[in-house]
């Protein structure tokens, strides 16, 4: 996934840090925990993480590093073609 991301068609890389583009990533991730139906506590045991990690992710409003993206993207079973619809 992460080699993915790298060659997805941005349409600048200053858009990928636009903070409006991750405040829809962490939307998405957070729409499609719920649609599993996993709390937060049950993401972070199946990351192998803590419950801070995944809240702080979720409430954070700053950037989201590129392993953070396919962390969670793994986990959640995001596909490439749902986050490149966020750059379009």
């Amino acid at each position: 996934m992460f080699l993915a991301l790298y060659f997805m068609n941005f349409h600048s890389q200053k858009d990928l840090f636009n903070s409006h583009r991750h405040q829809a990533i962490r939307n998405l991730f957070i729409e499609k925990r719920k649609r599993l139906g996993l709390s937060q506590n049950e993401l972070a045991l199946q990351m192998q993480t803590d419950l801070v990690n995944v809240s702080q992710m979720e409430s954070h409003t700053g950037d989201i590093t590129f392993s953070d993206i396919k962390w969670f993207g793994d986990a959640l079973k995001i596909s490439i073609n749902e986050l490149e619809i966020l750059f379009k």
